[in-house]
C-alpha cells in the first residue's frame, strides 16, 4: 500500500512561522504540510494508516533555502585536489601531484580552494606548480573563486603570453619588472579565459556534476537552492534531470551576465535570460533573474574599496557604473530580479545606485532585488537597502575566523571590525538571506548556522570570535536560513516555513539545536531531508527509502 501520509513525532518541530512557531508534531500528506501543532490531533488527523517517523528527540525544520550556491562548481569541485585546509605551498605541491599522480589520464590537472594567505605576499606563480607538474596543464581555483592559479602548460594552452592584453574587468598578472605573466589570472581573466575551457564537458558528465551536487546538497538538509551564475548548459541538465524525476532540491536560477565590454553583448544577454524566464517558471525550477558580478575579493585585493588595502593597492569595479546602470535598468524593466555580487563598499554603493536609479525610472520597486556578500558597507548605504526593499543575501560561512587572517590584514582592524554586518541590515529593514556560496566555502548548513549564531569557527575553537557582539540568536539565524531567504526567492508562497498547505519541505536534526544552544551544532548532523513529501536523505533511516 502506498504511503500518503506521514505524522513526525518524538521531538520538537520548529516552524519559522512567526505566527505558530513551534509544534509537537507535523503531518505530511502527500507533497504537502496537513497539519502543525499537537500529538494528540496530529495523530488523529492522520489517521490509522501513515506512517509515524520518531525522530528520536531530534528537531524538525524547514528545509534549508541556500540562498547563493554554484550547482555545478559544487560538484565539479567534489572530484578536484581540495586545498582549502593546505597551510603550505609545500602541501598544496604535494595534493596537486598526488592527483596528476592519482588521474594520469586526465588531459589537466584540477585543484580547487586554495587561500591566499599561504602563500609568499598572497601572490601564486607558476614555477610553484611547474615544480611538480610540467607536463600538463594545471589550473587551481582559488577558495573564492575570484582568480585562478596555473602553470606554464595552461598559460600555453590559455595563449597567453607577454603580449596578451587584460580582459574587461581582469588581470593577468605580471612581473613587474619583465612584464612577464606569472600564472595568476584574476577576475574576468579567470571568467572569460579559464572557465569556458574547463566547461567544455559533455552533456552526460556536466549532468554528474548537477547530480553529485543536489546528493550534497541533500544530505545538509537542503531543500531549495538559488543558483547563482547559472548559464544555459547548466540550466538543460538540471532541467534533464527533473523532466527524469531526479530533482531532489528546488532550482531558483540567476542567469550570469558577464562584463563583455560592450554594452550591446550585455544588454543581449539580459534580454536571453527574460526569455529564459518565460520558459522556467515552475515552483521546481525557475530562472527568476540575473546576476552581475561588480567586483572581486578582499582577500584577492580585487573588491573595490572607496579607500586602498593596507598594502597600498586599489582595485577597480569590474562594472562601473556607467556599464552596471543600463544593464541594472534593462533588467528590471524586463521584470527581472537582479543579484550584484558586491563585496567591497564602493561596490556595494554602485550597486545600490544603479537599483535605486532603474526603480526610479522604470516606476518600479518591490522586485526583491538582491546584493550579494556584502563584506564592507558604509552604515549609510545600509540604510538606504532598507529603504529601497534591497536584500541582504550573505553567507554567514565567508567570515569562518580560521580563514581571516589575510582579510583582516587587506581591510586593516578598523574596516574589518565593521565587517560582516548581518545585524545592522536586520536593523535597517532589508530581508536577510543566508546561503553558503557552495564551493567557495562549504555547503553544509549546520556549520553555517554555528557561524551565524556565535561569529567563531567551526572548525578552530582555539581562535576568537570576530565581533561576537554580531552574533545572531540561533532561532533567527534559521529563520533567515530558511523563511527569509525563501521570500527573497520568491518562493515564501511554496517553502521556507512549515505551516498547512505548504510543500512538504523538511530538515529533521539529530538532536535538539535550539534546546541545546549553538555549541550543539559542532556535533550535529541531518538525520532526514524531505523535499515535496519524497525523503531524499536518510541515515540512520528511520524509514525504508522508496
Amino acid at each position: 500500500m502506498m504511503i500518503t501520509k506521514r505524522v513526525f513525532e518524538g521531538g520538537r518541530v520548529f516552524t519559522s512561522d512567526p505566527d505558530n512557531p513551534w509544534a509537537e508534531a507535523l503531518v505530511v500528506d502527500g507533497d504537502r504540510i496537513a497539519f502543525v501543532g499537537g500529538a494528540e490531533n496530529a495523530a488523529a488527523v492522520a489517521g490509522d494508516d501513515a506512517e509515524h517517523i520518531n525522530v528520536d528527540g531530534g528537531l524538525v525544520l524547514p528545509g534549508f533555502v541556500d540562498g547563493h550556491v554554484h550547482i555545478t562548481l559544487t560538484g565539479s569541485s567534489m572530484l578536484k585536489a581540495y586545498l582549502r585546509d593546505a597551510t603550505s605551498v609545500e602541501e598544496i605541491q604535494r595534493r596537486v601531484k598526488a592527483w596528476a599522480d592519482d588521474n594520469p589520464h586526465e588531459p589537466r590537472v584540477l585543484g580547487t580552494d586554495w587561500v591566499h594567505s599561504v602563500l609568499p605576499d598572497n601572490k601564486p606563480t607558476k614555477e610553484m606548480l611547474d615544480a611538480v607538474v610540467s607536463d600538463r596543464p594545471v589550473y587551481l581555483e582559488a577558495f573564492d573563486f575570484h582568480s585562478c592559479w596555473v602553470n606554464s602548460a595552461a598559460l600555453e594552452e590559455l595563449g597567453i603570453d607577454d603580449d596578451t592584453p587584460d580582459p574587461a574587468g581582469g588581470t593577468i598578472a605580471r612581473d613587474p619588472e619583465t612584464g612577464e605573466a606569472t600564472g595568476h589570472l584574476l577576475e574576468s581573466a579567470s571568467f572569460a579565459l579559464v572557465a569556458p575551457l574547463l566547461a567544455q564537458v559533455d552533456d552526460e558528465v556536466r549532468d554528474g556534476y548537477v547530480s553529485t551536487a543536489l546528493e550534497a546538497f541533500a544530505r545538509a538538509g537542503i531543500t531549495t537552492v538559488v543558483e547563482m551564475a547559472l548559464e544555459e548548459e547548466a540550466l538543460e541538465s538540471i532541467a534533464r534531470l527533473q523532466a527524469a524525476g531526479k530533482l531532489t532540491v528546488r532550482v531558483v536560477a540567476h542567469m550570469i551576465i558577464w562584463r563583455k565590454g560592450d554594452t550591446a553583448e550585455e544588454l543581449a544577454l539580459v534580454k536571453r535570460a527574460a526569455e529564459l524566464s518565460r520558459e522556467y517558471r515552475g515552483d521546481w525550477l525557475r530562472v527568476g533573474g540575473v546576476k552581475v558580478i561588480s567586483d572581486g575579493s578582499i582577500d584577492a585585493c580585487t573588491a573595490a574599496l572607496s579607500k586602498p588595502y593596507t598594502n597600498g593597492t586599489s582595485s577597480d569595479p569590474i562594472w562601473p557604473p556607467e556599464a552596471l546602470e543600463p544593464v541594472v535598468e534593462a533588467a528590471d524593466a524586463a521584470g527581472l530580479q537582479i543579484a550584484v555580487h558586491a563585496v567591497g563598499d564602493q561596490a556595494i554603493r554602485n550597486t545600490v545606485d544603479a537599483m535605486e536609479r532603474a526603480m526610479r525610472i522604470n516606476g518600479t520597486s518591490g522586485k526583491r532585488h538582491r546584493i550579494e556578500h556584502l563584506e564592507y558597507v558604509r552604515a549609510e548605504d545600509i540604510e538606504r537597502m532598507g529603504r529601497l526593499g534591497i536584500t541582504a543575501s550573505m553567507q554567514p560561512v565567508h567570515m569562518d575566523p580560521a580563514y581571516l587572517q589575510n582579510w583582516i590584514a587587506m581591510l586593516g582592524p578598523e574596516r574589518a571590525n565593521h565587517g560582516f554586518a548581518w545585524p545592522l541590515h536586520d536593523a535597517a529593514g532589508s530581508v536577510l538571506a543566508f546561503g553558503t556560496d557552495a564551493p567557495t566555502t562549504p555547503h553544509w548548513s549546520l556549520p553555517n548556522m554555528y557561524i551565524a549564531s556565535t561569529r567563531k569557527s567551526p572548525v578552530d575553537e582555539t581562535l576568537p570570535a570576530h565581533r561576537p557582539d554580531w552574533a545572531l540568536p540561533l532561532e533567527a539565524a534559521i529563520i533567515h536560513g530558511t523563511r527569509e531567504s525563501a521570500w527573497a526567492a520568491w518562493l515564501d508562497h511554496v517553502t521556507g516555513v512549515l505551516k498547512p498547505g505548504f510543500a512538504a519541505d523538511i530538515a529533521v536534526v539529530d538532536r535538539d539545536v535550539l534546546a541545546l544552544g549553538p555549541a550543539s551544532l559542532l556535533e550535529a548532523s541531518i538525520k532526514l531531508t524531505m523535499m515535496n513529501g519524497r525523503i531524499v536523505y536518510s541515515v540512520p533511516s528511520p524509514v525504508a527509502l522508496p
